[in-house]
């Protein structure tokens, strides 16, 4: 009796950079640790710090989702017992440190409760993993140890007990473990174009149509502007920092004439804030999507404009939380519709990035005050400038 065909596996360039699960886990412990700070930052200290401890363990879940992949980068046995071994010793290393902070002689440190050390030991044992992981194609077994207790046992302890927040930590050894990740994609992607160049090189005179290279470059590229569109994008990207800059100038200058710092603070960020709208469009533009993405930058661009026009008015606390509240939601729908429409993503991946969005905006972009808006137009701006008509594919 035959067995059935399984699929065909994907080859590794060609699969996503994340898998379903390790972002699932990953957004997850975004969105935990951004209660426990909202929790600490009401006051319930408790809560807030078994929250946030509670987020750095979903997040490394979500890292040893991403180092127990199969296929062609999987991790081989002897660097995978090195992970762990570091991580071990990272922890105790950890373990010894905090002892020493809460029972060592007399100096100005606060107590670190279970729940917060329970954080630091992780973060500090995933630091030191990552390392090890990350580098283990590039030096050899006791440097790749070397380095890694470094990383753990000499940077990571030593940064959190000088009062750096575990979750600096994990969110670098995630990005750590994400980076060795696109290495491997990468260098499949190196070695599936060489492969290509040989097969063209053996049947040059059969080959037709485009190069596969330039087809892919274009996809990832977006699709050319023409000279009206180019203006277009290049407007709205310095709209979008004219008014981020504006509104600081403002602010900063209201506040100094008036002594009323709190007050101007909130109009300026509420109009610092209007800056989401030319960015958004600017996004749905440079990938072609405008049209169809209209709908929803009405939706999410007058939630944001009602916001900050309501916090403009009324600059009070209450109204001050109602306004972030729906400027977060707004920026939710804009952020999973130019995921959904403009990248191409799925439905589940959309919603993953418009909670992210969202929850980003109460963390980075309220507590700058906005002014990271002005940045993060800087790089679409740029490559608005840069687009320009696709050139003819070669042969």
């Amino acid at each position: 009796m035959s067995q059935p065909d399984t699929p065909p596996r994907r080859p590794l360039a060609q699969e996503p950079l994340l898998s379903r699960g390790v972002a699932r886990a990953l957004v997850a412990a975004l969105v935990v640790d951004a209660l426990g700070i909202g929790a600490g930052a009401l006051g319930d200290a408790a809560v807030g710090g078994a929250l946030r401890t509670s987020g750095i363990l979903v997040a490394a879940v979500a890292l040893v989702l991403l180092w127990s992949r199969r296929g062609d980068d999987r991790l081989e046995r002897t660097p995978a017992a090195a992970a762990i071994v570091m991580a071990v010793a990272t922890g105790l290393a950890a373990v010894g440190v905090i002892w020493l902070l809460n029972n060592g002689p007399e100096r100005d440190i606060g107590i670190i409760g279970t729940t917060a050390a329970v954080g630091v030991v992780t973060a500090a044992a995933a630091a030191a993993a990552s390392t090890a992981i990350l580098i283990r194609p590039h030096v050899e077994a006791m440097a790749a140890h070397v380095w890694s207790g470094i990383a753990g046992a000499g940077f990571a302890i030593p940064f959190m007990a000088a009062g750096a927040a575990p979750e600096l930590i994990m969110a670098g050894a995630v990005l750590i473990g994400v980076a060795d990740r696109a290495g491997h994609r990468r260098r499949a992607r190196a070695l599936e174009a060489r492969e290509r160049a040989l097969v063209r090189a053996g049947d040059r005179a059969a080959a037709q149509g485009p190069d596969p290279r330039d087809v892919e470059r274009e996809r990832r590229r977006g699709p050319a502007l023409s000279p009206r569109e180019r203006r277009r994008a290049v407007g709205l990207g310095v709209t979008a920092i004219g008014v981020v800059v504006v509104a600081w100038a403002v602010g900063v200058a209201v506040g100094s004439a008036l002594d009323d710092g709190g007050t101007a603070t909130g109009q300026g960020f509420a109009a610092a804030s209007l800056a989401v709208l030319p960015l958004a469009a600017l996004l749905a533009l440079l990938r072609g999507a405008l049209p169809t993405l209209r709908p929803w930058l009405a939706a999410g661009g007058g939630m944001l404009a009602l916001a900050s026009l309501a916090l403009l008015a009324v600059p009070t606390d209450a109204v001050f939380l109602a306004a972030v509240a729906a400027q977060s939601v707004g920026v939710a729908l804009l952020a999973g519709a130019l995921a959904r429409l403009g990248f191409g993503t799925g439905a589940e991946s959309a919603v993953l990035v418009a909670i992210v969005a969202a929850t980003a905006w109460w963390l980075v972009i309220v507590s700058s005050g906005g002014l990271l808006l002005a940045f993060a137009a800087v790089v679409p701006t740029l490559l608005a400038v840069r687009r320009g008509p696709r050139r003819a594919p070669r042969r």
